[in-house]
């Protein structure tokens, strides 16, 4: 749902409560929340679907969602998890290709949605704050991968 008037400055105070909007200021969070919408999840609804091709990006504002990947034979494995304030979907929105997994609400989320093209259409500024969000969100989600990879658990 697009952002009405008369609910913005509720939904504000919720983006600026959320760690990934922490070096953006006002303007820039009026302008993401007059681009992108929020969606309202229930328990197990799914957000987004592996493979489905969605060139949007998440920003979780309040909730959790559990991580699915589906194996070859199509079992079902929870790889992981993501709360307040985390991301998801900056693979889908940069190289513009299929999602790599499943998104799953583990109860009640609110989740801000923003799409390429909305995106593309904001200011400059905005953009270069985003984009570097993006690449440190995903520089430290390498980060943890690779000490996975060196130091599995047993």
């Amino acid at each position: 749902m697009k952002v009405g008037d008369e609910d913005k400055s509720k939904w504000l105070a919720l983006l600026r409560g959320v760690k990934f909007f922490n070096e953006f200021d006002n303007a820039d969070l009026d302008s993401l929340l007059s681009s992108g919408e929020i969606a309202h999840y229930k328990f197990h609804d799914y957000v987004v679907k592996e493979n489905d091709v969605d060139f949007s990006f998440f920003v979780i504002l309040k909730g959790s969602v559990k991580i699915i990947k589906f194996g070859p034979l199509r079992e079902r494995k929870e790889i992981g998890s993501l709360n307040n304030g985390d991301c998801f979907g900056e693979m889908g929105l940069l190289l513009r290709h299929g999602r790599t997994a499943s998104i799953l609400a583990s109860g009640d989320c609110y989740i801000f949605k923003l799409n390429v093209q909305d995106l593309d259409s904001m200011e400059l500024s905005t953009q270069v704050k985003l984009y570097r969000k993006f690449a440190e969100e995903l520089a430290e989600k390498l980060k943890l991968t690779t000490d996975q990879i060196i130091r599995p658990t047993l």
